[in-house]
């Protein structure tokens, strides 16, 4: 779907809520997935910018899987030092650094089809033979608990034996990461939560943000706009226009982005006309009968460093 058809959906938007749109999404295709990450904040910058200086609300449409939690704090603080009142608008997916965003807001609109879901963060930890191990600071803790209350192992010899193995498959400073990076999204979620509680809900924020962060049991675990509610979150009411707007909003985006199409390097590369050339067989070539082996191999070494170098 072009810009201009995408345009009127979003105008649509902004008529409707009387107030300015800025739409942040990150791919979420199969293939080829993009995260939030420090380099949005400059173009968001630009964002607010443009829009009039009399403008004291905005929205946000989001559709994301997560990323950096940091740049989620710093986008939304940019939002609320310029703005009186943020929205956040959700058509489908707001994961992890995205649900941290969205906690940013005075009000998050969430189509009955949208999910939220945990913040606790995930750290990925380079292994010795070169793979990549990813966990959260709640999986050390589950191995704990496992020792202690399913396998009944209280004896101290035995206990130290489950950490010694804990510690052979995960490095001990890679542990002391995920614990500060749990510790940081819970402070982020509850400052976040912060800038527009007033009142009473000031001291449910901490519990808000602990509750995202540490009671689920998979990271990608769907937070409904039911369950939402049911923490505490502030999810505005149920408006069927809104929220089909919103919808057709991101319906042009996934089409866009084409987030329904698995990536395909070998297909995109075809797709070029200029691949072609590329592709056609190379004429055979024969030395004489009678060269050298050791010449041989230097001609055949140096045509193969033209064609591949």
């Amino acid at each position: 779907m072009q810009l201009a058809e995408r345009m009127v959906r979003y105008a649509a938007i902004e008529a409707y809520r009387k107030r300015p749109l800025i739409i942040y999404a990150t791919s979420t295709r199969p293939g080829v997935s993009a995260h939030m990450a420090g380099d949005a904040v400059r173009e968001f910058v630009d964002q607010i910018d443009a829009i009039p200086a009399e403008k004291k609300e905005v929205d946000v449409l989001i559709h994301s899987a997560g990323g950096d939690g940091l740049a989620a704090w710093k986008i939304m603080s940019l939002l609320r030092e310029r703005f009186e009142n943020v929205g956040v608008l959700v058509p489908f997916m707001a994961f992890s650094a995205a649900t941290l965003f969205a906690l940013g807001a005075d009000k998050i609109v969430m189509h009955p089809h949208a999910s939220l879901g945990p913040i606790d963060p995930q750290v990925a930890m380079k292994q010795s033979d070169g793979t990549v191990k990813q966990f959260a600071y709640e999986d050390v803790g589950a191995f704990l608990r496992f020792l202690v209350t399913d396998a009944k192992i209280t004896e101290q010899a035995h206990t130290s034996a489950g950490m010694e193995k804990l510690f052979s498959v995960v490095d001990p400073v890679g542990v002391g990461a995920a614990k500060r990076a749990s510790e940081l999204a819970s402070s982020i979620g509850e400052r976040l939560l912060r800038t527009h509680m007033t009142g009473e809900d000031k001291f449910q924020a901490k519990e808000i943000a602990e509750n995202l962060n540490k009671t689920f049991f998979a990271h990608g675990d769907a937070v409904s706009r039911t369950r939402a509610n049911e923490l505490h979150l502030k999810i505005a009411e149920a408006d069927p226009e809104i929220e089909n707007l919103i919808w057709q909003a991101y319906v042009g985006l996934e089409a866009y982005l084409q987030l329904r199409i698995p990536f395909d390097p070998l297909q995109h590369y075809l797709s070029n006309p200029a691949a072609a050339a590329t592709l056609v067989p190379l004429a055979p070539a024969a030395l004489p009968a009678n060269t050298p082996p050791q010449v041989a191999t230097q001609i055949w070494q140096a045509i193969a460093n033209l064609l591949f170098h």
